[in-house]
């Protein structure tokens, strides 16, 4: 028998009965925050409508959402592959090839913004950077999608943060019911545990690195005043805001506070001399644990170390933990190097209910990341 599935807004929370699991109470400690106050409360560049989803004693977040120009891309499809990945096309060092790209985006942005791109509901969408999924069961999947099929109609469906090294039952499932899988960017796993990764010189020498560092280490009610939060979020946006992109999720000083209080991230900050420098905060579901929080002082010389620290530090807790860290996308060369293995990440999207019109945009991009994306991240590790 399929199991039940119920749908909540933020006027019928009220009526929901979270399951007595530890996933959900940390959903329950998470989402009613977001549906009671909205989601720019804690986020301030997310333009969205969250809801929620039950299936069976499954909790799924869900994002409803139109386009908007200033919207991050966790929640934007078009922000997600024709703003941001305009900005990524500088990581290519390849003036020629960046040049023609840029040509080839304006159409593109065009044609996807007419015919309603990001008219999209995101299932599964924490809005951050990686959405780490619970132990669905292939029944859980199927009915989820056939219900939001029937009440969303007119929205494209899609699950952030889909790959075969770590969501393969959940890529095969939505496959067989019609789903198409979109290339979304190129993310690092690191099997910590293993002996190969362990000996690897560069992870050795940030462990080194970390037993002999100056900082300290802190972390809980050490970091919940109001000096301390606002600390962490200039750390967070140094690196992810001023020096990658200002698409990136835009934490405020709420959600740094709500995240302390509720533990919905594990936070820890690296403090010299009363200073805080470097801060990440990490959150664990279903064996992986990845760290949408991670920032530092980027004024600070390199010779400290700090990202070389942070790495250290989020290997660790996975050790201790065991747990496969999901080091997401980026600096590839430097995750290789500390035994990270790559793998293509996609959105997994289903929009066979829709017309015609409205997949075409989908399929034309599908086509161009399967042709161009794809193979430049592999090549780039970007």
């Amino acid at each position: 028998m399929p199991p039940e599935v119920w749908l909540y807004d933020r006027e019928s929370l009220e009526r929901l009965l979270w399951p007595a699991t530890e996933d959900g109470d940390y959903a329950r400690r998470y989402l009613v925050p977001f549906l009671q106050n909205g989601p720019q409360t804690y986020i301030h560049n997310v333009q969205t409508t969250p809801l929620v989803l039950r299936v069976g004693d499954t909790i799924l977040p869900l994002t409803a959402t139109e386009y908007h120009p200033n919207n991050s891309y966790v929640c934007s499809p078009y922000n997600h592959y024709v703003t941001y990945g305009t900005e990524e096309l500088r990581t290519l060092d390849n003036p020629p090839v960046e040049a023609i790209l840029r040509l080839l985006y304006r159409p593109i942005g065009w044609y996807l913004r007419r015919y309603d791109f990001d008219r999209v509901l995101y299932v599964n969408n924490w809005l951050l950077s990686t959405n780490l999924y619970p132990a669905l069961r292939q029944e859980e999947i199927k009915a989820a999608l056939a219900f939001l099929v029937r009440e969303f109609p007119d929205r494209a469906i899609i699950c952030r943060s889909v790959d075969g090294y770590r969501n393969s039952a959940l890529q095969q499932t939505v496959l067989g019911q019609g789903a198409r899988l979109v290339f979304s960017r190129q993310v690092y796993y690191q099997e910590v545990q293993r002996a190969e990764v362990q000996k690897k010189g560069d992870y050795q020498r940030d462990l080194k690195l970390l037993q002999k560092t100056p900082y300290r280490v802190v972390e809980g009610d050490d970091l919940r005043g109001a000096a301390q939060v606002r600390r962490i979020v200039e750390l967070y946006n140094d690196l992810y805001l001023r020096k990658y992109s200002y698409h990136n999720p835009q934490f405020t000083e709420a959600f740094i506070s709500l995240a302390l209080e509720q533990r919905l991230l594990t936070i820890k900050a690296l403090e010299r001399e009363g200073r805080l420098d470097a801060v990440l905060g990490y959150v664990a579901r279903n064996g992986v644990i990845t760290a949408p929080l991670f920032g530092y002082d980027t004024a600070l010389p390199q010779s400290l170390g700090l990202y070389r620290l942070l790495t250290a530090l989020t290997s660790l807790e996975a050790l201790t933990h065991q747990r496969l860290v999901h080091f997401s996308a980026g600096v590839g060369g430097f995750k290789r190097l500390r035994g990270a293995l790559p793998t293509i990440e996609y959105n997994a999207l289903y929009d066979r209910h829709l017309p015609a019109t409205r997949r075409r945009p989908w399929t034309l991009l599908k086509a161009i990341s399967d042709r161009v994306a794809v193979p430049l991240a592999q090549k780039y590790g970007f």
